[in-house]
């Protein structure tokens, strides 16, 4: 129930935006707003269902962690 409310909430932010996207260029940012918001929607979707998922957070994960444990423990800590 949860993930269909959030899919109706997004599609819905989706046709609003759409429709606030007019004029020359348009097409462009419509492209943009649709990306964002599937995105926004998988991300989300993921996290209610308890999936594993890639977000802006998993390359500080993957990479950055590491790296910084390791300089913590070279330097003493």
């Amino acid at each position: 129930m949860k993930v269909a409310a959030v899919i109706v909430f997004y599609a819905a932010v989706f046709f609003w935006g759409w429709r606030q996207l007019r004029g020359k260029g348009s097409g462009l940012h419509r492209l943009i707003l649709g990306g964002l918001l599937v995105w926004a929607a998988y991300v989300n979707v993921a996290g209610i269902a308890m999936v594993p998922h890639l977000s802006t957070s998993s390359a500080y994960i993957v990479f950055f962690q590491p790296v910084g444990r390791a300089i913590i423990r070279w330097l003493g800590g």
